[in-house]
């Protein structure tokens, strides 16, 4: 995955994306619409064609090569496996005692909460890989949100970034002490690291604070925005897949 200052980033997709010329309140409608759509049809089917379908929008358009993309789906696949199996084990009593079974129907169920679940966070990864951040704080500005929420919203994505990249370099440091030689040593290390972290948070929040506030900073946050388009092929295009995916559901209902 492309590294920016030693930490993966999500903004570089977003900024070199082929769709970010595009307008952040089509982007957004177009991601809630897309995700109704997954979350209400229920047939297998229809969650694989949204799966593909945006999952190959994100590696073409949004220029994300296969490695990449399964690297961001790790972590998110990792919960909804878990979550899944959780589904497909039910668990009752038996004569005072507790079983766990396993069915038919909970294995259909799990897989369809699975996928369903899959194509949601594709989805959700087509708005945060062709749209930076502060151009989804702006549409959100223009919404009945309150301001501190959203301006809080996109300092805690920020800080996110800078600590992890302080907890980088506090790793590298142990590595290069055998601070992660073996178990023991390793909790040692990694509880010193998380008090470390916690000090350097505060103090990393003084400077970017008093950074903003050189800066004319008066309790709200201001963007510089670029002029996006808003595209009438596109907005068709949007439109009809809408579409393919109801047409999909309810043919693939008739049949099975």
């Amino acid at each position: 995955m492309k590294k920016h200052k030693h930490i993966y980033s999500i903004d570089y997709y977003a900024y070199q994306s082929n769709l970010k010329k595009y307008h952040p309140t089509f982007k957004l409608l177009f991601t809630i619409s897309i995700l109704f759509l997954c979350l209400w049809t229920n047939h297998i089917a229809t969650s694989i064609y949204i799966s593909a379908t945006m999952m190959s929008i994100n590696i073409l358009k949004n220029q994300v090569s296969f490695w990449d993309y399964f690297q961001l789906l790790k972590i998110p696949c990792l919960f909804i496996i878990l979550a899944c199996i959780a589904i497909a084990a039910e668990i009752g009593y038996d004569n005072g005692k507790i079983a766990v079974s396993i069915t038919k129907e909970s294995i259909y169920k799990s897989i369809t909460v699975m996928l369903r679940t899959f194509g949601a966070v594709n989805t959700l990864y087509f708005l945060t890989l062709s749209t930076p951040i502060a151009e989804i704080i702006r549409v959100l500005k223009k919404t009945p949100i309150p301001n501190i929420l959203t301006e809080l919203m996109f300092m805690i994505y920020r800080y996110i970034f800078i600590l992890t990249e302080v907890q980088l370099h506090f790793k590298h440091a142990a590595q290069s002490r055998l601070g992660y030689i073996d178990f023991k040593t390793s909790c040692y290390t990694f509880g010193n690291s998380m008090a470390n972290l916690l000090i350097v948070s505060f103090q990393k929040a003084n400077k970017y604070y008093d950074a903003m506030l050189s800066r004319c900073y008066n309790g709200e946050l201001l963007f510089l925005y670029e002029k996006r388009i808003f595209h009438i092929p596109i907005f068709i295009g949007a439109v009809l897949y809408g579409i393919s995916i109801i047409f999909i559901d309810i043919l693939c209902k008739g049949i099975f």
